[in-house]
């Protein structure tokens, strides 16, 4: 089994990937950009994907709602990582430090702690990246925000701990595939939908949720590309897409939207 994720050994996705497939052999496949590995998955090099979604402290993660709309994959998993995030650097102190380097999420969970400090601050492409970079110039003016794993697979020296602005800090994965899996327990289903520019077209669309007592768990507008000023509407909800009342809702549903887009069901991780 292959699972494509987007980053380097002691990234958070590769944490992910190892937590969310712990009881299967696997081959990491570490691509630079999220269009990778949606692009591993659909020429079938990587049989899985593990994707970032949502941080509890930033939010969605844009680019990859806009791949789910815009590839032809399911959703067949969720895993939730806790992220503490570490400043690292190769030898020398906190004072020494004058460039850091890091991914701009894991740069806008630590905002408070980069705050007033007289550094130059440099996005990389993922945080164990960064930490590689810090590693190979072997220069105590670099430093790398980034896990402590990270720190250890790259032989650096931890100057500060427990960085991030809100201590509990969770990030949200996405496990992607080909097929259509939807595993046992599932409880969650996610989708897209449009509608039309009408007073009350959402209000009527969410109804057919409301009306059959089905939870929303997440609503977001992304704009739709090569359409000025018009929005497609991700929503999570409650309820696998085996379940009688959520078949029900998507028909009403597919009724009251331009389109709906239905990525799949999976079971919700609690932490």
């Amino acid at each position: 089994m292959r699972v494509a994720i987007q980053g380097e050994r002691g990234s958070y996705s590769e944490e992910a990937a190892h937590l969310y497939f712990k009881s299967h052999e696997f081959e990491l496949l570490t691509k630079d950009h999220l269009e990778e590995v949606f692009d591993s998955v659909q020429s079938g090099e990587a049989d899985y994907g593990v994707i970032p979604i949502e941080n509890s402290t930033t939010g969605s993660i844009r680019k990859s709602l806009d791949l789910l709309l815009e590839r032809d994959v399911r959703v067949v998993g969720e895993v939730k990582v806790r992220v503490s995030h570490a400043l690292m650097s190769v030898k020398g102190s906190i004072e020494d430090v004058r460039l850091v380097y890091s991914h701009p999420e894991a740069i806008a969970q630590c905002e408070k702690f980069l705050k007033g400090k007289n550094w130059v601050v440099v996005p990389s492409l993922d945080t164990a990246g960064a930490a590689r970079i810090v590693a190979d110039a072997n220069d105590a003016s670099l430093a790398a925000i980034a896990s402590e794993r990270a720190a250890s697979i790259y032989g650096l020296k931890i100057l500060a701990r427990d960085i991030q602005d809100i201590p509990l800090n969770i990030t949200r994965f996405f496990v992607i595939s080909l097929r259509d899996q939807i595993s046992e327990g599932a409880d969650t289903t996610a989708a897209f939908f449009a509608t039309s520019h009408k007073p009350g077209s959402l209000w009527r669309a969410l109804g057919a949720f409301a009306r059959r007592n089905i939870n929303l768990l997440w609503l977001e507008s992304r704009p739709i590309k090569g359409e000025p000023w018009n929005y497609s509407f991700y929503v999570e909800f409650e309820g696998s897409i085996n379940d009688h009342t959520v078949r029900e809702a998507i028909r009403e549903l597919e009724g009251l939207t331009i389109w709906i887009k239905i990525l799949g069901s999976y079971r919700r991780m609690i932490l």
